[in-house]
This record gives structure tokens, C-alpha cells and sequence, in this order.
């Protein structure tokens, strides 16, 4: 059910409206012991609008879908007012390959955890290079002709690859996708912004951000430059994020913290989290569809879902500051037509 503090978008050139701010349990679904304050954010969520749910099967090796599952069997919902999206990964469960014989039995798997009849999207969860991708498409499709998903969708596939999955759907007749799932926050900007946009333009295609915080870096807690000990020291994840702080922050600690300092500026002014910022800013792109968010409690969930009412506070004149702070837009591709000897390259 649509709540009027939420914001919806289609996604891509289907019929189907998402809301703009959408909860995944990547990080907070990998252990029965979150199954209970998982249960609360997603509660949370519904009673906010949100109406789209993320997951895959290499999340947490099922454990995440069988969490998932288990909430919305114990919330009740309604399952016409919830949209759920999984990802079928061609390296998980020690089985390589999107395979046709692979698939079929995955979305079976993947259906079982999450006890529903079907999901609304499915995603290739990463390109596989050893089946060629007619074969997945074509698996994808029956999945979709048996009702046992919706739609379907690439995940951090090149322009190219997803080039290539049109063409071959527009051969045969197939179904093509609607939406690819990437990375992009203030700091992971060229592939949206740039490479992304002729395949956004010709085919209409949505998108489905993860890690709009840039995996923390972008929640203020990080504004001295210092990687702070903590959970990330421990789990699955920490090795991701130390990675990312080294791309970002290594060798330039002190531009990044002027870049924090920035930031916190702006949100200060406009009374705001640093976060909310972050992922205002993400949502104002009009190609995001949505940008799913984790949470590891209900008070930072919620700091999560203000960023809607944050996002109508980024004029033009926030966003030129932003810019200024980040240092970073992508250069714009070169249009050709436009081109003469004496035109100023950039």
C-alpha cells in the first residue's frame, strides 16, 4: 500500500512502482540471530511506504532468504503490497555457472527459503563468462512464463553485456530486463552517471543502487579520515570496507577530510544527518529508481528513511555545493556532433 510520505518510481519501462528508498538484508541477514530486529526494521519499512524488499541467495548461503521468508510469513502482509527481488549468483553453493539445469533448480531453492510462490524480480547476480548468456536468457524467460517471477534484471553487468542481453532478447522475442543492480553513492559516480546513460536512454532501463553510503564512509563516522576498530573489524564485510577506504581516503587523507568536513557542512545547515545527505543525493538522480539500504537497528533505519524529506531541501544551490565539496562529477561523454578542431576537449 502506497503511503504519501514515500516516494514511487517505475521501474524502468515496466508497470511496476517501487518506492524510491527500499530495504535489503545483505548484511543484516546472515545469522538467526537477526531474524527478530530484521522482523522490526522490515515492519518499520511497510509502515513507512517502503514496498520493496532485496535479497540473493549468496547472502549469508540462504540464510538471508530463509530470514526473509520467515518475516513476511510471521508480519502477514499482503503479498500483492510487497515487491521481492532475489539474485541467483553463477559462484554460489559451490555449483559454478547460470546454467540452464543450474537456474532451474536455484529459483526452486531460492522460492523454498523465501516461502513464496514466485518473486517479483530476478537478477543475474554477476555476468558468468563460462555459459553463454542466450542460455540464461533463455531460463530467465521460462522462470518468467511459469510464474515464478515477474521480471527480470542484470546486476553489475557492463554496458556492453547488457547491450548484448537486448540484442539477443529482441532476436528471439524474449523478455528483456528492466533494471540492473550497481553501486553508486558520492563516490562511486562514473559508471550511472557516465557509462551508464546511453543504455538508461535507448531501452529505459531502471536502477537499483546498493551501497548509497559507500559502505559507511559516507554516515559521518569516518570525518577524521581514521578507520575506527569496530564490527568491521570481525565480519564478512570488513575486508570490503577497509578496501574502500584505502580507494577513497588512502593517500589523500586530508582532501577526504575536507571532503567530510564539507559535506557535514551542508547537512548542517539544511538540518540534516550526514547520511541523510548521502542518500538524498543519491535518490535526486532521476535514474535511480531506488537505492536500497541495510540497517542494523531501528533507530539508524530511521535516520534512513528522512533522507525523502531531505532530498526536496537539495535546490540547485545545495547540489552545486555538494559538487564543490565532492570534487569529483564525471566528465560528461564527448558528443561528436557538437565536435570541431578548435572545441575544448573534455
Amino acid at each position: 500500500m502506497e503511503s504519501d510520505s514515500m516516494e514511487y518510481r517505475y521501474l524502468g519501462r515496466s508497470g511496476l512502482k517501487v518506492s524510491v528508498f527500499s530495504f535489503g538484508n545483505m548484511t543484516s541477514g546472515w545469522s538467526d540471530e537477526a531474524e527478530r530486529w530484521n522482523f522490526e526494521c522490515i515492519d518499520k519499512c511497510i509502515r513507512s511506504g517502503v514496498n520493496f524488499f532485496d535479497t540473493a541467495e549468496y547472502y549469508g548461503l540462504g540464510v538471508a532468504e530463509t530470514i526473509l521468508g520467515k518475516n513476511f510469513k510471521q508480519g502477514g502482509w499482503d503479498r500483492d503490497d510487497i515487491i521481492v527481488s532475489t539474485k541467483l549468483n553463477p559462484y554460489g553453493f559451490g555449483v559454478q555457472g547460470l546454467s540452464r539445469k543450474r537456474v532451474r533448480q536455484a529459483i526452486n531453492n531460492s522460492l523454498s527459503r523465501l516461502q513464496l510462490d514466485y518473486v517479483d524480480v530476478l537478477f543475474m547476480h554477476r555476468f558468468d563468462p563460462e555459459t553463454p548468456l542466450k542460455e540464461t536468457i533463455r531460463i530467465f524467460n521460462e522462470i518468467i512464463d511459469n510464474d515464478k517471477a515477474f521480471y527480470w534484471g542484470t546486476s553489475v553487468f557492463t554496458p556492453q553485456q547488457i547491450s548484448e542481453c537486448y540484442t539477443i532478447c529482441e532476436k528471439h522475442g524474449w523478455i528483456p530486463p528492466i533494471v540492473e543492480q550497481c553501486e553508486y553513492n558520492m563516490f562511486e559516480r562514473e559508471n550511472i552517471e557516465r557509462s551508464l546513460v546511453p543504455i538508461f536512454n535507448q531501452y529505459g532501463l531502471g536502477a537499483t543502487v546498493w551501497s548509497p553510503l559507500a559502505g559507511g564512509l559516507l554516515s559521518g563516522k569516518y570525518n577524521d579520515g581514521n578507520l575506527h576498530p569496530g564490527r568491521y573489524d570481525t565480519d564478512l564485510f570488513g575486508g570490503r570496507l577497509r578496501e574502500k577506504f584505502e580507494k577513497v581516503i588512502g593517500g589523500r587523507k586530508e582532501a577526504a577530510i575536507r571532503t567530510f568536513q564539507g559535506l557535514k557542512a551542508i547537512a548542517d545547515e539544511i538540518g540534516c544527518t550526514q547520511a541523510q545527505l548521502a542518500l538524498a543525493w543519491v535518490i535526486k538522480n532521476p535514474d535511480v529508481s531506488t537505492a536500497i539500504v541495510g540497517a542494523s537497528s531501528i533507530k539508524q533505519l530511521e535516520d534512513s528513511l528522512g533522507c525523502i524529506e531531505v532530498s526536496k531541501k537539495l535546490s540547485p544551490e545545495i547540489l552545486a555545493r555538494i559538487e564543490d565539496a565532492l570534487g569529483n562529477r564525471p566528465a560528461p561523454s564527448m558528443n561528436w556532433r557538437n565536435f570541431t578542431p578548435n572545441s575544448p576537449r573534455r
